[in-house]
């Protein structure tokens, strides 16, 4: 579905399974002020497992930055740069990927995080066998070659962001698969302590990391009882960090001095809308465009999420804030709220009715976004129900990709990186539930992808992006930011356009 793309996503499924996992916090909890180099940080998601590969829930990805290391990381301004390795270059074809590693790196328990080691964790992922969304990631890998202190890498074909795929996949002792829970090696700057599945996690400075020396000593996860008790943990001080803000406190917190609002400076959390191309009435374009200029984008924004994001006004997963997109100087239609057109259209295509097909409980600001669109619709004469289900009874309608769904529009949201191969591959044959699969499109993001000029590769993924501005695959309405909070006196934490914590760099002044 889409909540399996390329790079890093959060899952909505996942998501919604956490919240009903909630589990009643149990373990006694201190102020956090009393030990200035503990951190603890609160969520009302558990932490169901350790292993990085085989991630879980959104949640986890919490835990990327302070207990793995992988070849390249991910940077506050949105590129990647060294990690464990140091260097990399690609042949003129960008068929083959050379990787120089540090040298004398270690996991924590004192091995060598070599290029036997980075073989294994590949090979690992590669695997069919290992149930990974990083495998979509690096699936043109032929090869593998632990060359010396290099790692080398054949590609089935050319790939000019591998350094950037690469930064998802963590290094990890493979042999410690089967009893990954337990205490895991660690090849970042913390290592595990103490872990209870969905209770708590308790890591510890790692003083074999190769890298920077923490200002901290210790993080703490905790799990807290709804999020209410989050919130509560944290104006008491129990709490320094808390994972995901409920939007609707997000208001009187700002007004708090003793407390800061954590989000990415440039979001690429997009809300996607999703209907079947393969049956009536959205196989027909026109209706797809009359949603598209029904869709009061700004005003749904602040009713579902309290405008804490921006609009995207060419209708493409890529923001309109991001360096690529192409606007209309690339030829792309703005999609402004037009009732009037909107009506013209749907007369057109023949459509008087359709059902807005939402998750019930979870997800509040679907059923907010789908009130909006209804009320609208309805000034023009169109009949949209609205049915919340249980988020099994809602993915099972459309998720995998290749079902038929006919009448329904349903909300969804990707999390990605940046750049647009990590996003536009939703769209790609047999990825995405909306059924478009375009050949054309297929071609122009292989294209894309494979050229390795960085100006070039953006005016190929132009090509790209106009198809989906103009055919409509996807409604996506905004992108919205994805919160955290903390005390005021944390420093260093900041998030990925994904919504992904980083704690790595944190201190407590």
């Amino acid at each position: 579905m889409s909540l399996t793309q390329m790079g890093t996503k959060k899952k909505v499924l996942a998501a919604a399974v956490a919240v009903g996992m909630i589990f009643t916090l149990t373990t006694a909890v201190a102020p956090a002020q009393a030990a200035k180099t503990t951190l603890v940080v609160g969520s009302t998601q558990g932490i169901p497992q350790l292993n990085p590969i085989t991630r879980t829930f959104a949640y986890d990805e919490t835990l990327y930055g302070v207990l793995w290391s992988a070849l390249t990381r991910w940077k506050q301004d949105g590129t990647v740069g060294p990690d464990l390795a140091t260097s990399w270059k690609m042949n003129d074809a960008g068929t083959q990927w050379t990787f120089a590693l540090r040298k004398g790196a270690k996991f924590s328990d004192g091995t060598a995080i070599d290029g036997k080691a980075v073989k294994a964790v590949i090979d690992y992922v590669l695997d069919p066998k290992t149930v990974t969304q990083e495998r979509n990631n690096v699936k043109m890998i032929t090869k593998v070659t632990a060359s010396g202190n290099n790692v080398i890498f054949d590609l089935s074909t050319p790939n000019a962001l591998l350094p950037v795929a690469l930064a998802g996949i963590k290094m990890i002792k493979v042999s410690e698969v089967a009893t990954f829970n337990v205490k895991p090696s660690s090849s970042g700057p913390f290592m595990v302590k103490e872990f209870s599945p969905n209770v708590s996690l308790t890591i510890v400075k790692n003083p074999k990391y190769f890298g920077f020396a923490s200002k901290l000593t210790e993080i703490k996860f905790v799990k807290l009882s709804d999020p209410t008790a989050a919130v509560t943990a944290l104006r008491s001080g129990n709490i320094d960090v808390m994972y995901e803000l409920p939007l609707g406190d997000a208001a009187p917190l700002q007004k708090d001095k003793k407390l800061q609002i954590v989000r990415a400076k440039v979001s690429t959390m997009a809300v996607t809308w999703e209907y079947d191309l393969t049956s009536a009435p959205f196989n027909n374009l026109k209706a797809r465009q009359a949603v598209a200029y029904a869709t009061n984008r700004a005003s749904i924004l602040k009713a579902a999420y309290k405008g804490f994001g921006a609009v995207s006004s060419y209708n493409t997963i890529v923001p309109d804030n991001s360096i690529w997109q192409c606007g209309t100087a690339g030829g792309l239609t703005k999609y402004t709220f037009d009732l009037q057109k909107a009506k013209a259209l749907f007369a057109e295509a023949g459509v008087t009715s359709f059902t807005w097909w939402s998750v019930s409980g979870a997800l509040p600001e679907f059923d907010a976004m789908g009130q909006v669109l209804q009320a609208d619709l309805k000034t023009i004469g169109i009949d949209m129900k609205i049915e919340s289900n249980e988020v099994g009874t809602w993915a099972a309608k459309f998720y995998p990709a290749g079902l038929t769904y006919p009448g329904l529009l349903l909300p969804n949201y990707q999390s990605v990186p940046a750049e647009p191969g990590f996003s536009m591959n939703f769209l790609l044959s047999g990825r995405a539930e909306s059924n478009w699969n375009s050949k054309a499109y297929d071609a122009a993001f292989t294209k894309a992808i494979g050229t390795l000029d960085t100006a070039k590769r953006k005016t190929a993924w132009c090509d790209a992006m106009k198809m989906e501005n103009q055919e409509l695959p996807l409604i996506t309405p905004f992108v919205f930011s994805v919160l955290h909070a903390a005390q005021a006196n944390v420093k260093g934490a900041w998030v990925e356009g994904g919504g992904q914590l980083h704690l790595e760099g944190v201190t407590i002044k």
